[in-house]
């Protein structure tokens, strides 16, 4: 029996937790004994099977006692993440440490000082490096057993830096988990969508990340009756301010931003006629899937993993920032909507699948 210890930082509905749930869930359990580290006391954790064994960072510790305890360790000088994960690690004993995203900083710096194996699961593209000092990159590279990539182009980017052992795991999710409750024209009414507009879908936070701000220029050139939903929480900075304040001046008919949804989320997302991703930079976007699973044709800008996945009669992808290419395409998958079978698109989307991504890291856990 293999012991694991999963390490992921907020265990919040992110995409690449989102991910990590997924793999947790779906382990060979006869061969792996999986463990997990979350620093913050997420959403997810109620998610796991009710004996998975997990510990959340004092900081957002259930128990108020392990919050004044970190406190204290900070007045001597003590980094309390290093502390509880050395603590975790002496009492668990785990054969790997599986670092899920670069956002992982301090797991990088101990698990280098404890010399254990490490795999690294990364889903970033190097827009996100920026989010990370330089040292953290470099941590992750000279520590990896191995590192694992969501997609193609994130696994040539460890490989550019030099990095030995790269492994590719497309993403994917769990759809069976995609249920629609409520009926299209319910909530159609609630958001005053009309009979002949056309509705794209943009699911994830509402950030410079996600381009909110493309939507300005965009919206100017698309038909009156082209109309976007907007599903996730909204970033508080001045981009964001830009951006909405716009729509509420000039287009507040023509865009509306619902917010963070969770037991209706697959009731919202499956009113849009189709899906827009207008992201600066994304690996390989689970929103995507789950859109493609929903049978949704997808438009979107060249900004990572999405040229992996959108193939003919799946959508269109436009390689530079052209707004009036991106307009176009999207009357396009207006005017000849009957021509974007929507089971050729579900079927696409189960070609890479909850089984056979869990067989193929189940084999790399067992064999590093």
């Amino acid at each position: 029996m293999k012991k694991v210890l999963f390490i992921t930082p907020f265990f919040g509905r992110n995409g690449s937790e989102m991910q990590l749930m997924y793999i947790l869930k779906n382990l060979d359990v006869n061969k792996i004994q999986p463990y997990l580290f979350s620093r913050n006391d997420g959403e997810l954790l109620k998610e796991l099977p009710y004996n998975f064994k997990y510990f959340i960072g004092y900081k957002k510790h259930k128990n108020f006692l392990y919050r004044i305890f970190r406190l204290l360790l900070y007045t001597v000088n003590i980094n309390p993440i290093e502390f509880q994960l050395k603590r975790i690690h002496k009492k668990v004993k785990p054969d790997i440490w599986y670092i899920n995203t670069l956002a992982n900083r301090d797991a990088f710096i101990i698990a280098k000082k404890l010399k254990v194996k490490v795999i690294s699961h990364i889903h970033e593209l190097p827009l996100s490096y920026n989010l990370v000092k330089s040292k953290s990159i470099q941590n992750l590279l000279s520590i990896s057993d191995l590192c694992i990539g969501c997609s193609a182009i994130v696994c040539e980017k460890l490989a550019d830096m030099g990095h030995k052992n790269v492994k590719l795991l497309y993403g994917f999710i769990d759809d069976s988990l995609i249920k629609i409750k409520k009926p299209q024209n319910l909530i159609k009414n609630e958001l005053n969508i009309k009979g002949d507009d056309f509705v794209w879908i943009i699911s994830g936070r509402v950030s410079v990340i996600k381009g909110v701000d493309y939507l300005i220029p965009l919206i100017k050139k698309l038909k009156a009756n082209h109309k976007v939903i907007w599903i996730g929480d909204i970033d508080d900075s001045g981009t964001v301010f830009y951006a909405l304040q716009s729509i509420q001046n000039k287009f507040i008919d023509r865009v509306k931003f619902i917010g963070k949804k969770s037991d209706d989320y697959y009731d919202y997302f499956n009113i849009g006629d189709a899906f827009l991703s207008l992201s600066r930079e994304d690996s390989y976007p689970l929103v995507m899937l789950e859109a493609a699973h929903l049978g949704k044709p997808i438009v979107g800008f060249n900004s990572g993993g999405i040229k992996e996945f959108v193939q003919e009669g799946i959508g269109y992808i436009i390689d530079s920032l052209n707004y009036d290419e991106l307009a176009f395409k999207m009357h396009e998958v207006e005017v000849n909507y009957n021509n974007f079978n929507s089971d050729f698109i579900k079927e696409h989307a189960r070609k890479v699948n909850l089984h056979t991504q869990s067989k193929l890291l189940n084999e790399y856990l067992l064999h590093i």
